[in-house]
């Protein structure tokens, strides 16, 4: 999602509003059994990056900590979408560049 959510240097839209205007329906998202869509649920009600006061950079454990313990979850979610938050950010970072391959794409 990172990639779809990236704006390409110089241009206004995301990739995935650009590419929506152009007709695409389908990105190439995976198909999620219903533990990984709770997963991703939480992950955009988290909110997957935050300004560090120096840019934009994945959530941190100062601000996912609390809020997996106000959700009550185990530790292995918590680690989840700690890296659900890197892999977000690092694919929206690399998602501005013109001539970057979306990682589904790469092998």
């Amino acid at each position: 999602m990172g990639f779809l959510h990236a704006t390409v240097k110089d241009q206004k839209q995301t990739r995935m509003d650009e590419w929506s205007e152009a007709g695409v329906e389908d990105f190439d998202l995976p198909d999620l059994d219903a533990d990984q869509e709770y997963l991703v649920g939480l992950f955009f009600d988290l909110g997957p990056t935050r300004n560090n006061g120096m840019g934009d950079g994945p959530t941190d454990w100062d601000i996912l900590m609390p809020y997996a313990t106000a959700k009550a979850l185990d530790s292995d979610d918590t680690a989840i979408l700690a890296d659900m938050c890197k892999g977000y950010y690092r694919a929206r970072e690399a998602g501005t560049n013109p001539l970057a391959i979306a990682p589904v794409d790469q092998g």
